[in-house]
């Protein structure tokens, strides 16, 4: 998956250096879009050479190369162009893949969080940790992450998985997918999620596994269930464009190189222990 990034090293830790501009890369965003040289992620010197990066703030590393955050947005030309930041799904290496997404998470989380929402007033990175600090009332900001689980609905009895559609924005079939909300377990989560969105019951939920997904600034849950009682589903149009119980033997390859759903929808399609 995306964040598997092999022997390299992702460093969460919040520990500010100047930066290496040979080595060290550059994250700028606009929106869903983000910078891109030559259809990969600049480093600081190439970005340098074509604008003016104004102040850089520290992100995170992987390894010893670290990724930078521009306060500004950079001019395009001479090889720099913003692209859907859905580019980095087919980038490589995917350890490089890995961090420009992770920046594009973190560059939203510094553009929506500008002002206190206690008081209004500018806030400011604090300096010992990720966070932002307020100089009038003290509140401090930490980075935003949202827990949604992804469900793999089993009708064990005729070997099937339910896939289905968005109804806006990604058009391939995935699996039902939702966010927890507050109180809730994620089996909880598992249970509401697949009967608002497909009117079925689920029983015997299980762990499958779990991934950061900067696109949407979410840790993503993954959990298979068995179907309980009826096949028959009702697919809230709201959520879904449609829906549709898949054989194994007509289950299509999923992307298990990038996402959760993709591994998940292997694991079926390749009869894994689910």
């Amino acid at each position: 998956m995306l964040h598997d990034i092999g022997d390299r090293h992702y460093h969460c830790e919040y520990e500010p250096r100047d930066p290496h501009p040979e080595t060290d890369y550059l994250v700028s965003c606009q929106g869903s879009q983000i910078l891109l040289l030559d259809d990969t992620i600049p480093t600081v010197a190439q970005a340098a050479e074509r604008a003016d990066l104004g102040e850089l703030q520290y992100l995170f590393r992987i390894d010893d190369t670290a990724f930078y955050l521009s306060s500004q947005p950079l001019p395009e030309g001479n090889g720099l162009a913003y692209v859907s930041v859905h580019r980095l799904r087919r980038l490589t290496p995917d350890w490089l893949a890995f961090g420009g997404v992770t920046g594009y998470h973190l560059s939203n989380w510094y553009h929506d969080n500008r002002f206190c929402g206690t008081c209004g007033a500018l806030l400011r990175p604090k300096e010992d940790e990720r966070a932002l600090v307020c100089p009038a009332c003290g509140t401090i900001r930490y980075p935003n992450i949202a827990v949604a689980v992804i469900v793999g609905i089993l009708d064990r009895e005729r070997d099937r998985i339910l896939f289905s559609k968005y109804s806006t924005g990604y058009r391939y079939y995935a699996l039902i997918a939702g966010y927890n909300e507050i109180g809730e377990t994620l089996q909880d989560t598992v249970r509401r999620e697949v009967f608002e969105e497909v009117g079925l019951h689920v029983k015997n939920i299980r762990y499958f596994d779990n991934q950061p997904w900067g696109f949407s600034g979410t840790m993503l849950v993954g959990f298979f269930a068995d179907l309980d009682g009826s096949p028959e589903f009702h697919v809230d149009h709201k959520e879904l464009s449609e829906a549709v119980w898949i054989e194994r033997a007509s289950a299509p390859e999923g992307d298990a190189r990038v996402s959760l759903t993709g591994r998940m929808m292997e694991a079926f399609r390749l009869g894994q222990r689910v």
